[in-house]
């Protein structure tokens, strides 16, 4: 499954996976507007098209405050934090990133790419109730949230994972899902 990922192929053959790349893609629209939905937290923004160049093998949406107690704008800058999920279009998993904090510039757009040191287990703290809807909804949608230990596991040093989001063999679980090429 490792080696597949890390070829950018889907691994898991099962649901929306077991079709086409258009079925994934058509599954994780859904679950982002499940997302939107939940009582606590709201989609700020959701990256589907690889950050404008290159390829991401995960879908980054980022969540914050239903209420916008921490979205901050002033005249050309907007603050946002708050949580982001990636749901990697290689297989039914999911990663949890915490305290994000992005600024977006209409000019230059967001300042953020998810990373392995951001990776979080769950809940996160203070953001328990949001964590809980999080899960609820990938549960709904049979997407297993992956921890950060899990993600920290060293894969296969045979394997080698094609990434700007990390320049160090050995590559971990993380880099095999959740990988972003130029």
């Amino acid at each position: 499954m490792l080696r597949a990922a890390a070829n950018d192929e889907i691994a898991i053959p099962e649901g929306a996976w077991a079709g086409s790349a258009e079925a994934v893609e058509g599954l994780l629209r859904w679950v982002v507007a499940d997302l939107d939905r939940c009582p606590s937290v709201v989609v700020e923004r959701s990256e589907f098209d690889m950050y404008g160049s290159g390829y991401a093998s995960f879908v980054d949406v980022l969540l914050t405050w239903r209420d916008g107690s921490a979205r901050v704008a002033d005249d050309n800058m907007t603050r946002v934090r708050g949580l982001a999920v990636g749901l990697c279009r290689l297989a039914p998993i999911a990663a949890l990133f915490a305290d994000v904090d992005i600024a977006f510039c209409a000019t230059s757009g967001a300042s953020y790419l998810p990373s392995l040191e951001t990776a979080a287990s769950n809940p996160v703290t203070g953001w328990e109730d949001a964590c809980r809807d999080i899960v609820q909804v990938l549960d709904r949608h049979g997407i297993l949230l992956l921890d950060r230990e899990t993600l920290s596991t060293s894969i296969d040093p045979a394997l080698t994972v094609e990434t700007v989001l990390t320049d160090r063999p050995p590559y971990t679980i993380f880099d095999a899902w959740f990988h972003w090429m130029d």
